[in-house]
Protein backbone atom coordinates (compact mmCIF):
# COMPACT_ATOMS: atom_id res chain seq x y z
CA UNK A 1 0.00 0.00 0.00
CA UNK A 2 1.16 3.54 -1.00
CA UNK A 3 1.53 5.75 1.94
CA UNK A 4 -0.65 8.44 0.25
CA UNK A 5 -3.32 5.85 0.19
CA UNK A 6 -3.92 4.88 3.83
CA UNK A 7 -7.37 6.34 4.34
CA UNK A 8 -8.42 8.49 7.18
CA UNK A 9 -10.22 6.27 9.23
CA UNK A 10 -9.40 3.24 11.01
CA UNK A 11 -12.37 0.71 9.36
CA UNK A 12 -9.75 -1.34 6.85
CA UNK A 13 -7.57 -2.08 10.14
CA UNK A 14 -8.09 -5.73 12.08
CA UNK A 15 -9.25 -5.73 15.74
CA UNK A 16 -5.91 -6.06 17.49
CA UNK A 17 -4.84 -3.21 15.86
CA UNK A 18 -7.95 -0.88 16.27
CA UNK A 19 -7.48 -1.53 19.98
CA UNK A 20 -3.95 -0.77 20.00
CA UNK A 21 -4.20 2.33 18.24
CA UNK A 22 -7.57 3.34 20.63
CA UNK A 23 -4.87 2.77 23.56
CA UNK A 24 -2.64 4.86 21.82
CA UNK A 25 -4.65 7.80 21.70
CA UNK A 26 -6.06 6.84 25.48
CA UNK A 27 -2.81 7.25 26.14
CA UNK A 28 -1.95 10.54 24.71
CA UNK A 29 -4.81 11.31 26.14
CA UNK A 30 -3.96 11.23 29.93
CA UNK A 31 -0.36 12.44 28.59
CA UNK A 32 0.90 9.05 28.82
CA UNK A 33 3.53 9.66 26.43
CA UNK A 34 6.42 6.75 27.11
CA UNK A 35 3.76 4.28 27.24
CA UNK A 36 1.92 5.78 23.86
CA UNK A 37 5.71 5.32 22.22
CA UNK A 38 5.74 1.77 23.18
CA UNK A 39 2.18 0.91 22.18
CA UNK A 40 2.90 2.24 18.98
CA UNK A 41 6.57 1.16 18.74
CA UNK A 42 4.68 -2.23 18.89
CA UNK A 43 2.12 -1.94 16.19
CA UNK A 44 5.29 -0.40 13.71
CA UNK A 45 7.21 -3.87 14.53
CA UNK A 46 4.46 -5.87 13.53
CA UNK A 47 3.31 -4.22 10.49
CA UNK A 48 4.36 -5.34 7.11
CA UNK A 49 2.82 -2.38 4.64
CA UNK A 50 2.90 1.35 4.61
CA UNK A 51 1.28 1.60 7.97
CA UNK A 52 5.21 0.25 9.24
CA UNK A 53 6.70 3.84 8.15
CA UNK A 54 3.46 5.34 9.59
CA UNK A 55 3.87 3.36 12.95
CA UNK A 56 7.83 4.43 12.74
CA UNK A 57 7.06 8.15 12.23
CA UNK A 58 4.26 8.27 15.23
CA UNK A 59 6.55 6.54 17.20
CA UNK A 60 9.68 8.85 16.43
CA UNK A 61 7.67 12.01 17.02
CA UNK A 62 6.77 10.64 20.85
CA UNK A 63 10.78 9.27 20.97
CA UNK A 64 11.34 13.19 20.63
CA UNK A 65 8.67 14.21 23.42
CA UNK A 66 10.06 11.70 25.87
CA UNK A 67 13.38 13.23 25.31
CA UNK A 68 12.38 16.19 25.93
CA UNK A 69 10.89 14.93 29.35
CA UNK A 70 14.65 13.98 29.81
CA UNK A 71 16.13 17.35 29.07
CA UNK A 72 17.57 16.36 26.22
CA UNK A 73 16.98 19.47 24.13
CA UNK A 74 19.16 19.13 21.32
CA UNK A 75 18.51 15.33 20.34
CA UNK A 76 14.98 16.00 21.11
CA UNK A 77 14.79 18.67 18.51
CA UNK A 78 16.31 16.92 16.20
CA UNK A 79 14.03 13.75 16.90
CA UNK A 80 11.10 15.84 15.81
CA UNK A 81 12.46 17.14 12.92
CA UNK A 82 12.70 13.79 11.49
CA UNK A 83 9.68 12.74 12.71
CA UNK A 84 8.34 15.52 10.08
CA UNK A 85 10.69 14.54 7.46
CA UNK A 86 9.28 10.46 8.07
CA UNK A 87 5.54 11.51 8.22
CA UNK A 88 5.90 13.37 5.43
CA UNK A 89 4.69 10.97 2.68
CA UNK A 90 1.04 10.47 4.44
CA UNK A 91 -2.36 12.19 4.08
CA UNK A 92 -3.04 15.06 6.69
CA UNK A 93 -5.38 12.60 8.04
CA UNK A 94 -4.81 9.16 8.44
CA UNK A 95 -6.03 6.53 10.71
CA UNK A 96 -8.15 9.25 12.74
CA UNK A 97 -5.05 11.20 13.25
CA UNK A 98 -4.10 15.00 12.20
CA UNK A 99 -0.82 14.88 11.67
CA UNK A 100 -0.23 17.96 11.68
CA UNK A 101 -1.75 18.68 15.23
CA UNK A 102 0.39 16.23 16.19
CA UNK A 103 3.77 17.61 14.81
CA UNK A 104 2.84 20.72 15.86
CA UNK A 105 2.11 19.87 19.10
CA UNK A 106 5.78 17.80 19.52
CA UNK A 107 7.27 20.81 18.82
CA UNK A 108 5.98 22.89 21.04
CA UNK A 109 6.72 20.55 23.82
CA UNK A 110 10.15 20.33 22.62
CA UNK A 111 10.76 23.73 22.63
CA UNK A 112 8.25 24.39 26.16
CA UNK A 113 8.87 21.28 27.70
CA UNK A 114 5.01 21.27 28.20
CA UNK A 115 1.62 20.89 27.00
CA UNK A 116 -0.49 18.49 25.55
CA UNK A 117 0.42 16.13 22.77
CA UNK A 118 -2.96 16.38 20.56
CA UNK A 119 -4.07 14.00 18.14
CA UNK A 120 -7.00 16.03 16.29
CA UNK A 121 -6.61 20.32 15.68
CA UNK A 122 -8.46 21.48 18.92
CA UNK A 123 -11.30 24.76 19.24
Amino acid sequence: MNPAGLPSGRSHLDREDRDRLLRFDLLIGEHRYREAQDAVEELWLEATDAHKDLFRGLANALTAVCARDARQLRGAGEIARRSRVLLAPFPRLVLGIELDALLDSVDAFVERGEGPILLLRQG
